[in-house]
């Protein structure tokens, strides 16, 4: 008789389940698809249009409250603080595909802001009757058309730009639909200066990426910062109102291996608790991502920061039930001590206390480049550097050291680049021991 590994789903587990549950092709097979996305959180539905691809999640772009498609323009439509009108064509294009009506009518729902900054990016507006219409280049095809009702001639500010949906094109669709609309929005282009108009979206926009947990890339550089060395006073057990409380799918898959961090969340039953904890860990996910420079739509990146912020998390936790008595962590025991620092240190601060472990490393590492010999090993240009695999993967596993946060290199003969972050002890002991045999070759001792 065959045995069979069954494992206990935990309240952790089973929201880990709904999460992935919420994936874009179960949703689109679903009979009330308008009440499945309708339930989705902002964050959720971003992460589900990103895993799809726009052209493929189309019924669900189109299901989308004013809401949901404001946190995907937020969160895709900028760099850091420049706004990117080729990404905000990149979401126009499904809903130019379908008819002018439904573009019009999607351009419009947009945060006002965010219609005036498009438009301001893209064309000049001019009153031939009261403004001086400079002529046009002959050097240069200048695109220039009159609007339907006659009152402003537009001309397009970058003829170059590859964009998918024509700017002239939009605003045909917008007089279309609403006439009175438009004309307003091109009155405001007309008079408003283009960095008034830009500051003023980026305000706005910075109050609801904050809304989604996202905290400024200044803020969010704290995660690299020295941890509290004395244990906060008690916060609250229930879960923050915010517009962000359950993990995307993108968030979920990373934790169902088996790791400290999901040993500990796999105790805690109290469901307040569990949702505070949960809200918390997509805040340093969010931080993370801010932190590192990444734009969340490379969702193979966000899968690699989710994967970095839970190893380093679980790294804070073994270091600080270190301090307790030893227990090995992969006993039950270290997972029962896991649990309760999870109710007393909030999310942030355990990855600032697996950050902080990591930073021996990088002392060692630097102390290491001291010797003359190594350094020079290590700064040759790449012309000159050796073939050889095992010279390759330690010139990586040194150069992950130096990573702002440390990391773990040099250890996939396949892709030497491949980095990981320290999720325990034992690892940053055994990376220990090979700085050591690399400096004792440099120096001779080995």
């Amino acid at each position: 008789m065959n045995e069979t590994k069954i494992i206990e789903l935990t309240p952790f587990r089973a929201d880990l389940a709904r999460s992935l549950s919420r994936r874009g092709e179960r949703l689109l097979a679903a009979t009330n698809l308008a009440e499945e996305v309708a339930a989705l959180e902002p964050l959720e539905a971003y992460y589900l249009v990103r895993e799809m691809g726009l052209d493929q999640a189309l019924p669900i772009l189109r299901e989308l409250s004013h809401e949901q498609l404001q946190a995907c323009l937020d969160l895709d439509c900028w760099n850091r603080y420049d706004f990117s009108v080729e990404s905000l064509d990149e979401w126009l294009i499904p809903f130019a595909s379908l008819d002018p009506e439904t573009l019009a009518q999607t351009f419009l729902s947009l945060d006002y802001v965010l219609q005036l900054l498009f438009l301001t990016q893209t064309i000049t507006v001019y009153d031939p009757d009261t403004d001086q219409v400079p002529a046009e280049d002959e050097e240069r095809d200048t695109a220039r058309a009159m609007t339907p009702d006659g009152f402003y001639l537009l001309e397009l500010k970058n003829p170059d730009l590859p964009l998918k949906v024509h700017p002239f094109t939009l605003l045909d669709a917008l007089y279309q639909y609403d006439p009175g609309a438009t004309h307003r929005l091109l009155s405001e282009i007309r008079v408003d200066l283009p960095t008034q108009i830009e500051e003023e979206a980026l305000r706005f926009r910075s109050g609801r990426m904050q809304d989604l947990g996202f905290a400024t890339p200044a803020e969010a550089s704290a995660l690299f910062s020295r941890p509290p060395s004395h244990q906060p006073l008690p916060r609250p057990q229930d879960p923050i109102d915010s517009a962000v409380t359950r993990l995307p799918s993108v968030y979920a898959a990373p934790l169902l291996e088996v790791t400290l961090l999901q040993r500990a969340l796999s105790l805690v039953t109290t469901p307040n608790s569990l949702a505070r904890l949960e809200q918390e860990l997509i805040w340093t996910i969010n931080s993370a991502i801010m932190a590192y420079g990444e734009k969340p739509q490379d969702i193979e990146h966000i899968t690699a920061i989710v994967i970095r912020v839970r190893d380093t998390i679980s790294l804070g936790l073994e270091a600080l039930t270190k301090q307790e008595p030893p227990c090995p962590p992969d006993e039950a025991k270290a997972a029962v001590k896991a649990a309760e620092l999870l109710e007393i240190w909030p999310m942030t601060d355990l990855f600032r206390h697996g950050y902080a472990a990591t930073t021996v490393l990088q002392n060692e590492v630097r102390q290491a480049l001291a010797e003359p010999r190594l350094a020079n090993w290590y700064n040759l240009a790449d012309t000159e550097q050796s073939d050889e695999p095992a010279d390759r993967l330690e010139r990586a596993f040194v150069a992950a050291l130096l990573s702002r946060q440390p990391l773990r290199g040099g250890f996939d003969p396949g892709n030497a680049e491949t980095v990981l972050a320290f999720s325990s002890l034992s690892e940053i002991e055994a990376s220990q021991a090979r700085l050591k045999r690399l400096v004792d070759h440099f120096s001779g001792q080995a």
